[in-house]
């Protein structure tokens, strides 16, 4: 996949192999998975992950992307749309915004500043006319962001034993 989506202070580009121990960094950290529905626990399971991202790369022409922080050139997370081919919420064959970022990234606007880069590229780009995105209701950070970049809060639903707060957002163009 040779796609690469840049912001002011950020590049995204498919993650690779080779970002194992950045991504297991980030994930090895109680604050960062403490809202995870599978955390990774190993860095035999961040490769797999990463691996799973790729496949959907190539099966899907989309998937979560590294977050590249351009001061440092470091891994700092990842963010992106998603297909989601399964049944979430009464819904099945859409597209989501997810996100993931290391604690000591957490507060500095990246979440923001890399989903309104996707959103841009998945209206304008991708033409999608909806793009969903969840968050357990009691992630206060992840539930601000969303409703920050624009995000309308849509129900509530349980999975996983759970209660997560469903979010959509409608291409204005």
């Amino acid at each position: 996949m040779n796609l690469i989506l840049e912001t002011e202070r950020l590049i995204l580009r498919p993650l690779e192999l080779s970002d194992v121990d950045g991504f297991f960094i980030m994930n090895n950290n109680p604050n960062v998975n403490f809202y995870l529905r599978n955390p990774i626990k190993s860095k035999i399971e961040a490769k797999l992950y990463i691996q799973k991202i790729i496949n959907e790369y190539q099966k899907n022409s989309i998937a979560r992307f590294a977050v590249i922080l351009k001061e440092t050139d470091k891994l700092i997370g990842f963010s992106g749309l998603k297909f989601r081919n399964t049944l979430e919420n009464n819904h099945i064959n859409f597209y989501d915004l997810g996100y993931r970022f290391s604690e000591e990234h957490w507060h500095k606007g990246f979440a923001s500043e890399s989903s309104l880069a996707w959103l841009d590229y998945g209206f304008n780009t991708m033409k999608l006319s909806t793009i969903h995105a969840c968050a357990l209701s009691d992630n206060l950070g992840s539930n601000k962001v969303l409703k920050k970049i624009g995000f309308e809060f849509t129900n509530q639903y349980v999975a996983n034993n759970s209660i997560h707060n469903w979010y959509k957002i409608d291409n204005k163009n």
